[in-house]
């Protein structure tokens, strides 16, 4: 009976920890949708300033050459499928099958707002301010599936708040800094096995465990943009990571017949916090233009994951902290894309992009975040309507490989099978110069 008692506290601490973890996971779902001119091109020569007022996200020397004032709104619909298939190994303490289904269509659609302002204060010295969603999760499963005490549901909302400044310091060379200030806020739930404390077949007595978790954290960003010709310029910008203390509080559904292990000060509703850190990043990008009517870019981005090696979770009731070993690696993205200046008023856009994931092996892959590697085909069309309005629009399609899971919790739960996926991506914004 203890050590029953002892597996299962210990597996909803793990929970506890994959939640607040997921404001950590960003290369495993990080949102690049942070301008829809720019995914017309996968968001290449994004570094070297080919978007001016998203600069303020990936490279913030880029808003250095503004000659106006600026403000650009634009929002993304992401429609994203994730689906599990399983083997007939879903098995628990003693070998028992877990019975249940799939879990059904477990994407959720979300929608990414942006909003950028540039205004220039200088004849060389510009200062912007961008609101853009860096990282985000929206995965839900039906209740009676067979990994519900992995995971039901999964959600994060985050927003970054980043004013900037740039300087033209010459002709060629300009530099730019900005500073962050980022909201996360996640909830997570998942079903608890009571039925291994009081005894009887894994299914049949059911609870629920969920927690929530808010934290504002704070960093930095740096860039420069070197203009090697009239017609080709290259850019390299590193985002410091955002260290994150989350406190959350956990609520517990307890079946009647397993009430009495909360005397023990177990499984009580009770508040606790994790120290996450969201990874730095690194990125350089060219842009080269070919004669007058087209330009291509390319841009490589690395962001160390490695530093996500295990989640420490400490809660304030005399449930045990838990440590969830993560060994995420380093990732890199590389993107290849172009423009074609149609006329003076239409631009043709087109991208391709191969997206690593840190997930290290199939042990380490959960459904909270069953990631793999993507590979991103994008296309997209820029209207300038007037002399000071341009609209663009943008569409990706996201290849998602299928990928393998075999996750034993400490419960000693172990979920088998194979997930599969994609995501399109709609995006649309405006541009107006004040």
């Amino acid at each position: 009976m203890k050590h029953h008692i002892a597996v299962q506290v210990s597996g909803i601490a793990v929970a506890g920890s994959i939640f607040l973890g997921v404001a950590a996971q960003g290369a495993g779902f990080a949102l690049m949708e942070h301008s829809a001119s720019g995914i017309g091109r996968s968001y290449a020569g994004a570094t070297a300033g080919a978007d001016l007022e998203a600069s303020i996200h990936y490279n913030p020397a880029g808003i250095a050459g503004a000659e106006a004032a600026s403000v650009v709104v634009g929002s993304h619909l992401l429609m994203t499928s994730v689906e599990f298939e399983g083997s007939s190994s879903y098995i628990t303490r003693g070998g028992l099958p877990v019975a249940g289904g799939d879990g059904g269509e477990a994407g959720v659609d979300i929608l990414i707002p942006n909003l950028y302002a540039v205004v220039p204060v200088a004849d060389s010295v510009a200062v912007g301010l961008g609101l853009f969603v860096p990282f985000g999760l929206a995965v839900d499963y039906n209740e009676g599936w067979v990994g519900r005490y992995h995971a039901l549901e999964s959600s994060l909302e985050t927003i970054n708040i980043n004013p900037t400044i740039a300087w033209q310091v010459t002709d060629r060379l300009s530099v730019g800094a900005g500073v962050s200030a980022q909201y996360a806020e996640a909830t997570l739930s998942s079903a608890i096995d009571f039925s291994a404390i009081v005894g009887g077949p894994t299914g049949l007595l059911d609870g629920e465990g969920k927690m929530e978790g808010d934290d504002w954290g704070y960093g930095f960003d740096l860039g420069l943009i070197y203009a090697l010709t009239e017609s080709s310029r290259v850019g390299l910008s590193y985002r410091s990571a955002i260290d994150h203390t989350l406190e959350g509080r956990a609520s517990f559904d307890v079946p009647v017949i397993a009430s009495g292990i909360q005397a023990l000060g177990v499984f009580v509703d009770t508040t606790g916090t994790a120290d996450v850190e969201l990874p730095a990043s690194a990125a350089l990008g060219y842009a080269q233009k070919l004669g007058d009517d087209f330009a291509l870019m390319v841009d490589i981005v690395w962001t160390e994951w490695s530093s996500f090696e295990e989640l420490r979770v400490e809660y304030d009731s005399l449930q045990p902290d838990s440590v969830t070993d993560e060994s995420w690696n380093d990732t890199w993205r590389v993107v290849l894309g172009g423009e074609y200046y149609a006329s003076e008023d239409w631009t043709v856009r087109g991208g391709v992009a191969f997206d690593e994931s840190p997930v290290p092996d199939v042990e380490h892959r959960t459904p909270r975040i069953p990631d793999t590697d993507r590979m991103w085909i994008t296309t997209g069309l820029g209207y300038q309507a007037s002399e000071h309005v341009a609209v663009d629009v943008g569409y990706a399609h996201v290849f998602i490989d299928e990928s393998e899971i075999n996750l034993v919790s400490e419960t000693g739960d172990n979920l088998v099978g194979e997930y599969s996926g994609a995501v399109d991506v709609f995006s649309v914004q405006v541009a107006w110069d004040i």
